[in-house]
């Protein structure tokens, strides 16, 4: 990971609108009648149970799919690309904020990373898509919305990188253009992103992910710089592999 200095910390109220309400509950069951706002389908990623949730690790978000339940991250937040098996179970929680899951807890279901990452970690790969349910709820696409995954997105774009540290239960932001590192690879050269900020989206146009932080270094490891594989048509044959279409 890169590093985010605190100062780009943004206001709760700011990114995801005010969310208190006395039916928001991390439990399983119909989901609190919030209404999504511009970055709702950002989030972290946790270990624990929907009724106890333990720290967030990676960052995430929901994607437009054909089956509306897809949630994209970084492949090194759910496989350690040393052929063990791919990471399930964990929790999806968009729009989190300070304790608050304002569109409730969603369980990780499946997972597909591309077969050379999961061999041996290539970061040209470092790409996952994650199933998400819960019980008696819609598709979380129609609960959140969605940011529409763009392939081939070109060297040079103007994004705002989300994701949350591991240190803190609110999200970042960090605004910047991006430029090619090399063929499979991109970078963001500005101060990055805290550990936990892997997977997260990097937004451009308000509704475009054009890549998660992860790839080279999985994100990158000094200060100024933050990393994200290339989106391609590999990444578009993972998604249907997931989605069946």
């Amino acid at each position: 990971m890169g590093v985010l200095g605190v100062t780009s910390v943004l206001s709760a109220v700011a990114l995801w609108g005010s969310s208190a309400s006395p039916e928001v509950t991390t439990s399983q069951g119909p989901v609190p009648e919030v209404a999504p706002t511009r970055w709702s389908p950002a989030g972290a990623l946790f270990d624990g149970s929907p009724d106890a949730l333990g720290h967030h690790f990676c960052s995430a978000s929901v994607i437009n799919s054909p089956t509306a339940d897809v949630v994209l991250t970084a492949a090194h937040c759910v496989s350690d690309g040393t052929g063990t098996p791919v990471r399930t179970g964990m929790l999806f929680v968009p729009g989190y904020i300070e304790g608050d899951a304002p569109f409730g807890t969603w369980t990780v279901t499946g997972a597909v990373v591309d077969q050379r990452w999961a061999a041996d970690g290539d970061p040209d790969l470092d790409v996952a898509f994650l199933k998400v349910e819960r019980q008696d709820a819609p598709p979380i696409e129609d609960v959140t919305g969605g940011f529409h995954l763009v392939v081939d997105p070109g060297s040079v774009n103007d994004v705002q990188a989300i994701g949350y540290p591991s240190f803190a239960d609110a999200p970042l932001i960090r605004t910047g253009a991006t430029a090619r590192k090399s063929e499979h690879q991109l970078e963001l050269d500005a101060p990055g992103l805290y550990d936990g900020t892997s997977g997260g989206p990097w937004v451009r146009d308000g509704n475009e992910v054009v890549g998660v932080t992860g790839g080279y270094e999985q994100g990158g490891t000094v200060p100024d710089v933050s990393y994200a594989s290339y989106l391609d048509d590999t990444t578009s044959n993972l998604l249907a592999q997931l989605t069946g279409r």
